[in-house]
């Protein structure tokens, strides 16, 4: 008998509302999470900025990055670039963990990581 890896991360994007179709070269999603110690719905929007062939040299060398917004009434709004060419499901996991797991959140842009060499 095999366990199935994949229950854990199909339970995280059932706490998800996507907004957008996956696979593309932006994804927005609502999701529930934390900042600065309390408890806020993010409306969050995913952009891929690796292109395979591409020749925009200010998003292929762009390096992956975190943007929070001002708050409104319901919502945090937060811009999220990543180095990946589409935004699929396993990235959508992934940047969901990534946003809950990061304590330090505050409004403002954060750049992290080295930009892809183009």
């Amino acid at each position: 008998m095999t366990a199935h890896r994949s229950d854990i991360p199909e339970d995280l994007l059932s706490e998800a509302e996507l907004l957008d179709a996956p696979d593309g070269r932006t994804l927005r999603l609502r999701f529930e999470g934390r900042l600065e110690g309390r408890p806020v719905t993010w409306l969050a929007t995913l952009h891929a900025l690796a292109q395979s062939q591409s020749t925009d040299a200010t998003r292929q060398g762009a390096a992956n990055y975190i943007e929070i917004g001002e708050a409104g009434c319901d919502t945090v709004p937060i811009t999220v670039g990543l180095q990946v060419e589409r935004i699929d499901l396993p990235t959508v996991r992934k940047a969901m963990i990534m946003i809950r797991r990061y304590k330090r959140l505050r409004p403002g842009r954060h750049e992290y990581g080295s930009p892809l060499e183009g």
